[in-house]
């Protein structure tokens, strides 16, 4: 399976640990096992296996963001969701995400071109899409918009107003041409209601991926009020903290193309697995193929200053014996069974049955890029579920 190598590597690193106390940077691990490496062996080898790691999280290099950033309440509840559900593909509500399995978030770059816009209900919106991989396909993009409720106007006047995006093909010149502007969402609002609104804003961010020069940025239009409703700029005395909860924001859902689409078969197996195990869980001491405990603690190898959730995970490891007869319990195979047997007469001949994971689930990581954007990322078979004699 995929995940048998970086896993070996991670218990290597879980015996480095063992054996000396001196280095400061190391992999937190847990494991039963310990060998004696020279402190330049192990630091080699620590960076090996860092590097490892870093491969199996997509990443060429360390990402190094410069300071902190804001993660936006809506990512925040969309880790918890896939953490609980243990997808790797992205489940969020109103959006059709299909096989994507990373969140990216944009906010606005400010311009000179802001100060031309002097109405609080029409303002272009530019973001900055360069950091999105060239591999990774659109699957999803959405819009996010922060409001506040005007309770003030007269009951007479209609409360209802609508929102209008537009995907500015190509802009305008002052005193020659109009800009070239295409409609890609549009919906009501209740000016007297709060809530965030999400727009459908696919068509023109796929548009830029493809054609970047041509990113002219969105134009949104709200109509039905005079005051402001929608947060589309930051007021001139707004504090940053304030204005880095309410401001625009973009979201693209990407498949960055490792992983399968998860079947609903395989999603109810993973729940099953799930069942049975918090169900079967005991501590009799067997040596018998099962999981065991296995650590991996980000903070350890320094990698807390990019990702921002989790500070670590279970990765869990299979170890134990296969022993002649197989028990139904130890979830082998028929090849596992017929190897066993004829293991138990002719050792010589073949090796005796391999405990190792039969079922892994996916976890969810929030990090920082290069650029100090929020990324949430769905990594495939990176926790152990099940083990059996295979």
């Amino acid at each position: 399976m995929r995940m048998l190598l970086p896993l070996r590597l991670v218990l290597v690193a879980a015996s480095l640990l063992l054996a000396t106390t001196t280095a400061n940077i190391h992999l937190h691990l847990h494991s039963d096992s310990a060998k004696h490496f020279a402190i330049s062996e192990r630091q080699q080898a620590i960076a090996g296996i860092e590097a490892s790691l870093l491969s199996l999280l997509g990443f060429a290099k360390r990402p190094k963001p410069q300071g902190q950033a804001y993660v936006p309440e809506s990512l925040k509840k969309l880790f918890v969701k896939q953490n609980t559900i243990g997808m790797a593909d992205i489940a969020k509500p109103g959006i059709h995400a299909r096989s994507a399995n990373t969140v990216r978030s944009f906010s606005h770059v400010e311009s000179e071109v802001d100060h031309k816009f002097q109405s609080p209900n029409r303002f272009r919106l530019s973001f900055d899409l360069s950091s999105i991989p060239s591999g990774e396909k659109l699957q999803a993009a959405e819009l996010s918009l922060s409001r506040v409720p005007i309770l003030n106007e007269d009951d007479s006047n209609s409360k209802l107003g609508r929102i209008l995006i537009y995907d500015i093909l190509r802009p305008g010149a002052r005193g020659h041409s109009a800009p070239l502007l295409r409609l890609i969402d549009s919906k009501p609002l209740n000016t007297r209601k709060n809530g965030t609104i999400s727009v459908d804003v696919h068509p023109a961010v796929e548009r830029w991926i493809k054609d970047p020069k041509n990113n002219h940025g969105l134009l949104v239009h709200v109509r039905g009020t005079k005051q402001e409703h929608v947060r589309l700029r930051r007021n001139a005395n707004e504090r940053n903290d304030t204005w880095v909860v309410n401001r625009p924001m973009l979201f693209t859902y990407t498949d960055d193309g490792r992983y399968k689409m998860s079947s609903a078969s395989q999603i109810m197996d993973r729940r099953a697995r799930r069942a049975a195990l918090r169900k079967n869980r005991r501590k009799d001491g067997r040596e018998n193929c099962r999981r065991h405990p296995l650590y991996v603690d980000f903070a350890d190898v320094g990698w807390n200053d990019w990702i921002v959730a989790p500070p670590g995970y279970d990765a869990f490891y299979c170890h134990g014996d296969c022993p002649f007869p197989l028990a139904d319990h130890l979830n082998s195979t028929n090849h596992a069974i017929v190897q066993n047997l004829v293991y138990s007469t002719k050792p010589s001949m073949v090796p005796k049955a391999c405990c190792v994971p039969t079922a892994l689930s996916s976890i969810s990581m929030l990090y920082l890029d290069e650029e100090n954007k929020v990324v949430l990322k769905n990594y495939q078979d990176m926790s152990v579920l099940g083990c059996g004699c295979r």
